[in-house]
């Protein structure tokens, strides 16, 4: 498994998502659902970055 890590900015703060798939299609998929949910929520707009991978079992 990695870790995908996504930057979200909502226009108040930006926070660091980490999000655990097996590829970057998953990956996607998830932190759309995740937007799709916190947008119901709240009435704000998100920005959404890729940061970068984090792999498990480097070495």
């Amino acid at each position: 498994m990695k870790h995908f890590v996504f930057l979200i900015d909502n226009g108040n703060e930006t926070t660091e998502q980490k999000i655990s798939a097996s590829g970057m299609t998953e990956a996607v998929n998830r932190i759309k659902e995740l937007k799709k949910n916190s947008v119901k929520d709240q009435q704000t707009t998100f920005k959404i970055t890729f940061k970068g991978v984090i792999y498990e079992n480097a070495y």
